[in-house]
């Protein structure tokens, strides 16, 4: 058992009884008890943080992630789509006290703090890694000197064992919040390898991962990257790297060679609209095959509509979605293939097979645009005469078999598992009726479209 699943143990147990001119990252100015049930849910998390190295739409956000209204916000980040949360920023004082922004202390003399401030933050944080978002990731520093200087100075002067400050205070967030997965490393002025290595480490053997958020420096930061996972392999599971500002003459395939870490573009409202965020995204998936981005700042358009508008861009670039009414029917069974209209279907129109018995089948051409492994997702309409299916790919089945049947009619997205593509072009897709509910009359099958989602 890690050292963070000991904590939680005892958790439990408990409970049962300043200004840069390379970039924007300035510190905002400011303008008891979490209920059981959304501890209960974020326990389920803490002994496997979760990764990152999937399709991402991620998104920094700094006071509305805690101050009034933090439940609203957080209920808008997860409607819009995000997959990943970056909470801006930690700071860390030179006596090791954590705090956000200057303004919500966190953690002080190795006790979570945070409730005297923010009663709901552990709640809304356990809301917040729900639906869309699997990740939650707190950020460790900024543009400010102060922070990772103080990381250097206490990792030389007392280490990174349980015996630290550091170590404390951060075991405490650990185990107060146990719904934080990862911890965006955003060092623009201190460098030092060794100490951020060593700190990097004492947090993996918390339980976390460790994302790097470069804007320059390449150099320090693969050799910080290699140096970490050299010790605690997949802590660096992937890079936040910042293509604005001192950034914006960065991108994901030319920056730095992180080996087999995903690089994660991240853009600025500020200077992009939604479309121009996808144009932007979409040209650097086809040139290098990036599988994500995030935006900076939540700050900047909180509550107008906007989160939608960049989740829906960052998805758009990366997610390849086929309406089944479009696709090459390249063969099927006997049965009457059709395409029926209906304004509750992604394009307004879905495809039926008239199955009338297992075996039953109908194989569809779909034009995958990458080599790489991708998550296949299948819209369908649920009724009851629907039939059970085995999606297969090129002859190979993936997944387990799907029971289209309900009651009454409804409409869905179902993941039918992972496929790897050593080419892209045509792929064939077949879905085979392998039988059907006691409770259906019937064996037909209803698409509405396929989803590739990069992994």
């Amino acid at each position: 058992m890690s050292i963070r699943s000991a904590q939680l143990a005892e958790t439990f147990a408990a409970l049962m009884s300043s200004n840069r001119a390379a970039s924007p990252r300035l510190r905002p100015i400011a303008p008891g008890v979490a209920a059981f049930a959304a501890v209960a849910a974020a326990l389920l998390m803490i002994t496997s943080p979760q990764p990152a190295n999937a399709e991402l739409a991620g998104l920094f956000g700094g006071g509305p992630y805690y101050k009034t209204g933090a439940a609203t916000h957080v209920a808008e980040i997860k409607a819009a789509g995000f997959t990943e949360a970056i909470v801006w920023n930690i700071e860390v004082k030179s006596n090791g006290d954590l705090n956000f922004n200057g303004e919500f202390p966190l953690c002080s003399g190795g006790a979570y703090v945070g409730a005297t401030t923010h009663s709901d933050f552990v709640a809304n944080m356990a809301a917040l890694h729900q639906g869309s978002v699997r990740r939650v990731t707190f950020s460790i520093g900024s543009s400010n000197v102060g922070d990772w200087q103080d990381v250097r100075d206490l990792v030389n002067a007392q280490g990174t064992t349980s015996t630290s400050i550091l170590y404390q205070n951060f075991s405490a967030l650990l185990t107060a919040i146990p719904s934080v997965d990862a911890f965006d490393f955003d060092d623009e002025n201190c460098y030092d390898a060794t100490t951020m290595v060593k700190f990097a480490v004492m947090l993996s053997d918390l339980g976390a991962h460790v994302v790097p958020d470069p804007y320059t420096n390449a150099s320090f930061w693969t050799n910080v990257v290699s140096q970490i996972n050299s010790q605690r392999p997949g802590c660096v599971d992937s890079i936040h790297l910042q293509c604005y500002s001192g950034g914006a003459g960065n991108n994901p395939g030319t920056f730095a060679n992180f080996g087999s870490v995903p690089v994660y573009p991240g853009l600025w409202d500020q200077n992009l609209t939604p479309s121009q965020v996808q144009t932007k995204l979409t040209g650097w998936k086809n040139q290098y095959g990036t599988s994500g981005g995030w935006m900076w700042i939540y700050d900047d358009f909180v509550g107008n509509g906007k989160a939608a508008q960049y989740a829906n861009a960052i998805h758009a670039a990366f997610i390849t979605t086929y309406e089944a009414e479009n696709l090459t029917l390249a063969a099927k069974s006997a049965d009457t293939h059709r395409i029926v209209g209906n304004s509750s279907f992604s394009n307004g129109y879905s495809t039926i097979l008239d199955a009338t018995a297992a075996g039953d089948f109908v194989t569809y051409t779909v034009n995958v645009p990458q080599a790489r492994t991708y998550d296949v997702r299948v819209g369908a309409k649920l009724s009851n005469n629907r039939g059970i299916f085995q999606y297969s790919s090129n002859g190979v089945n993936h997944g387990n078999p799907v029971d289209l049947y309900s009651a009454t009619a409804s409409y869905t997205e179902v993941d039918v598992g992972n496929t790897t593509f050593s080419s892209s072009g045509n792929k064939s897709f077949q879905f085979l009726v392998t039988g059907k509910n006691a409770a259906s009359a019937g064996y037909t099958l209803s698409f509405d479209y396929i989803k590739l989602v990069p992994q």
